[in-house]
């Protein structure tokens, strides 16, 4: 199967200039950079991501969800224990939407800047809006895409696609039954992976631990924990979700912005 992925970054400036992989900005402008992109193994399809830059938070999902719109915040926080008991702490926010025909729209706010990302499954394109210079940078979604993901972490916009396929097992897999959370009934999988010992220099075996929490009456993770010991443990949680008809102009690009549109990747 031939692959054309929709796999951008984008990087959100703050006050002061910000590397991102090969992208610089500064706090007066926006730009979009296509990044290194591997195939890795993919849990019931073939997927193809941006190399290290999408964590195993298990969002990525369906993209014709339709008849469930909703509004909700989603939260991520990192912990990380350094040598010595010390430890690195980082929280953010956006909010998410989705209307009853599956279009969602995921907004973040960093240093007064907001950005603003349309995923539109039935018009078959995504696009990056800067409200601030009133622009949208407006990308297909190919073709055999039925999964994807959009995710805002401190002004970078990360978007995942994946076709059908037959999928590479990640490791060891365990249901952990039903249980509320976040006022959703949600049902619980962990799965385990190891890194061998000697394979990236590692004295011995590191365990990978995700652990989700999907509800099926949403079709959305509610929560996951990421467990990585190189990185620290990374949680995921979606929460004040309202479920309600959605203003159908949050997932249009306003008639006065600049569009800009790149082609769909060979």
């Amino acid at each position: 199967m031939t692959y054309r992925p929709l796999i951008l970054a984008l990087a959100l400036g703050s006050a002061g200039a910000q590397t991102t992989q090969s992208t610089q900005t500064t706090h007066r402008e926006v730009r979009v950079q296509d990044f290194r992109i591997q195939k890795g193994p993919g849990d019931g399809g073939s997927e193809l991501m941006i190399a290290g830059m999408i964590g195993p938070d298990g969002r990525m999902g369906l993209l014709n969800v339709t008849g469930k719109p909703f509004s909700a915040t989603e939260t991520r926080h990192t912990l990380q224990t350094l040598a010595g008991g010390a430890k690195i702490e980082t929280s953010d926010s956006d909010q998410i939407y989705r209307d009853d025909q599956g279009r969602t729209r995921v907004e973040q706010t960093v240093d007064g800047r907001t950005i603003v990302v349309i995923m539109d499954p039935v018009a078959r394109f995504v696009a990056i809006l800067d409200p601030a210079a009133k622009t949208a940078h407006k990308n297909p979604i190919p073709a055999e895409a039925v999964k994807g993901s959009v995710g805002l972490n401190k002004g970078e916009v990360h978007i995942l696609m994946s076709s059908d396929g037959p999928g590479v097992p990640r490791g060891g897999v365990a249901q952990l039954g039903d249980k509320v959370v976040n006022g959703l009934m949600a049902s619980g999988t962990r799965k385990t992976r190891i890194i061998p010992a000697g394979a990236i220099g590692n004295d011995r075996d590191l365990p990978l631990v995700d652990e989700s929490w999907f509800s099926n009456d949403l079709q959305m993770v509610v929560k996951s924990v990421s467990s990585d010991p190189r990185f620290g443990e990374t949680t995921y949680q979606l929460t004040n979700v309202l479920r309600a008809t959605q203003d159908p102009g949050l997932f249009q690009i306003p008639p006065d912005y600049t569009i800009s549109t790149r082609p769909e990747r060979e």
